[in-house]
């Protein structure tokens, strides 16, 4: 078995790893993080088969409570979904860099949103160079402190890699916002109910910028991180050592594009929902840079192998999921009705009143529809006696009805 210790693993993308690493059934695997597992279904889904260590990385301490739980124990990578600051990956290191093999570090494209301005449409891996100036570095710093901060501690990680001893490589991989099912930020759902219920809540859709930027899917991620292993420890292979690489999807489009999708694949092109354009608007929460997309020739040639899925297939499966989240989780669904109510039906009470019921009826429907599937599924055995020259045989066949 191949152990892995991972910071986090209980959110979006770290639950989407877990299940991913799980199901090849060759990973011995131990969380850590602060035992919170509201994340939708991560408590019945992820709890019950990893070690799970209790830590909060921003107590002091975080470095004395790691020593103790680890002991001398050996890992073959560490991977980090939780460092927002740079002390925390020294921290971890402190205890980590003489019993670990890779550190994977999973960063973000805001990181160029301080840096240099690229040359190219695109952010290239190689664009991640700080202002030489102190008065533009502390511009770009008060801009964007999120992607300071994860710049801050992928120069932290190399330095510290550079300068050891001992035989651990690292990968960091620069993510754009990512889609799909479970999203702990409810970005997603918002906008999909916004639009699906767009004649309760009677408020055109709007949009900040058109401003064309990247995303990539959590199950695309999640695969990723487990080939990267694979190829790692199961054949031997040093091509991800020391390698930054920027992973989305191929296409490159705008908040507008993406509500078109939307509503393309949602069948409600009939409504005409409007997509207004508001510069100042307080719901802006795609996308979260400035700077555009990111280049991935790196990370889609012969030698890395990422095989992103198409937009609209992650828009699909993305919209499917969320179509049974409605019965499935009432309370992740209530929660997104209050929010939906506080910011764009505020005093209307007659039409948070329909919106309300029309969620509702709605869930009330796809837990109907779920449960009429789940009965579909039934097992049915089918015996059929077959005359030969040869003597008589008997063959079972299974047949597993999805649809009947």
């Amino acid at each position: 078995m191949t152990k892995i210790l991972i910071f986090g693993g209980n959110g979006f993308l770290g639950g989407e790893t877990v299940v991913e690493l799980l199901a090849l059934n060759t990973f011995d695997i131990t969380l850590i993080n602060r035992g919170n597992w509201k994340n939708y279904d991560s408590n019945i889904r992820i709890r019950p088969f990893v070690k799970t260590i209790n830590i909060d990385r921003e107590s002091s301490t975080a470095v004395e409570q790691l020593r103790s739980s680890i002991g001398d124990e050996h890992f073959d990578a560490v991977i980090d979904f939780s460092a927002y600051d740079s002390d925390v990956v020294k921290d971890a290191l402190k205890v980590l860099e003489n019993q670990i093999k890779l550190y994977i570090y999973i960063s973000t494209d805001s990181v160029y949103e301080v840096c240099l301005p690229s040359s190219n449409d695109l952010s290239s891996e190689t664009d991640s160079i700080r202002p030489t100036t102190t008065d533009e570095y502390e511009r770009l710093r008060r801009k964007d402190l999120y992607g300071h901060k994860k710049l801050k501690i992928e120069e932290r990680l190399l330095h510290w890699q550079s300068l050891s001893n001992n035989n651990w490589s690292y990968v960091i991989l620069r993510l754009p916002d990512v889609l799909g099912p479970r999203d702990s930020t409810d970005r997603w759902w918002f906008y999909q109910m916004w639009i699906q219920f767009y004649l309760s809540i009677q408020k055109p859709v709007e949009i900040s910028t058109h401003l064309r930027s990247s995303y990539v899917y959590v199950n695309d991620v999640a695969r990723y991180i487990t080939y990267i292993l694979s190829k790692t420890f199961h054949d031997s292979s040093t091509i991800f050592f020391n390698q930054i690489l920027n992973i989305a999807c191929k296409e490159i489009i705008s908040i507008n594009d993406l509500f078109t999708l939307i509503i393309d694949e949602l069948n409600l092109n009939f409504l005409n929902i409007p997509i207004k354009y508001n510069p100042n608007s307080e719901i802006n929460f795609f996308p979260s840079v400035t700077r555009g997309g990111v280049n991935i020739s790196k990370a889609l040639s012969n030698q890395f192998n990422w095989k992103p899925t198409p937009i609209k297939q992650v828009i699909r499966e993305t919209i499917q999921w969320y179509n049974d989240a409605y019965g499935q989780y009432p309370n992740e669904r209530s929660y997104m009705i209050k929010r939906i109510r506080r910011t764009l039906l505020k005093n209307d009470e007659n039409a948070y009143g329909k919106f309300l019921f029309d969620v509702n009826q709605y869930a009330t429907q796809s837990t109907i529809k779920r449960k009429r599937e789940e009965e579909k599924k039934i097992v049915v055995v089918d015996q059929i006696t077959i005359n030969s020259d040869h003597g008589d045989y008997r063959q079972e066949k299974l047949f597993k009805h999805n649809e009947m």
